[in-house]
């Protein structure tokens, strides 16, 4: 009798411990997002090696902005899959082109701009602190279009 007391106490205490846990399961349960890492073998797949900025790190050259370009589509088009942090070459596309922004917002590109598109050796010398070559004195802002593009 006393034996099967304990058992039943013993089922009960299980039953309990079980069903308080799944409980807490269900009602703490949040998503899980696992992040994979690239390994830099399969990064080196994507690089455009015959890229022109990255082949000759003096090269330099002007992009006329149409009125449906963002700066984004710009960066792509000359430094996609080069291997450079985009947004370090953003950062200097505006520094050396202050007049072809909104208060040197990149998200405020005015259209029919020339942008200088700095080359490697020129962005380093920013980032070293070197004086920038001024290539906007001649920059014509007649523009009344803003386009915004961004959050």
């Amino acid at each position: 009798m006393k034996r099967n007391r304990f058992y039943n106490i013993l089922k009960l205490f299980i039953f309990m411990t079980l069903q308080y846990s799944i409980v807490n399961i269900l009602h703490a349960s949040e998503p899980i997002v696992v992040l994979e890492y690239s390994s830099s073998n399969m990064q080196d797949q994507d690089l455009n090696n015959s890229n022109t900025f990255i082949s000759n790190p003096n090269f330099s050259t002007k992009h006329r902005v149409s009125q449906d370009e963002t700066l984004g589509h710009i960066l792509y088009f000359y430094y996609g899959k080069s291997g450079l942090n985009l947004r370090i070459v953003e950062m200097a596309i505006v520094e050396f082109n202050p007049n072809s922004f909104r208060n040197r917002n990149p998200n405020f590109l005015f259209a029919d701009q020339n942008l200088y598109l700095p080359s490697l050796n020129e962005m380093k010398n920013l980032v070293l602190g070197k004086s920038k070559k001024k290539t906007n004195a001649n920059n014509n802002n007649n523009s009344t279009h803003i386009y915004f593009f961004g959050g």
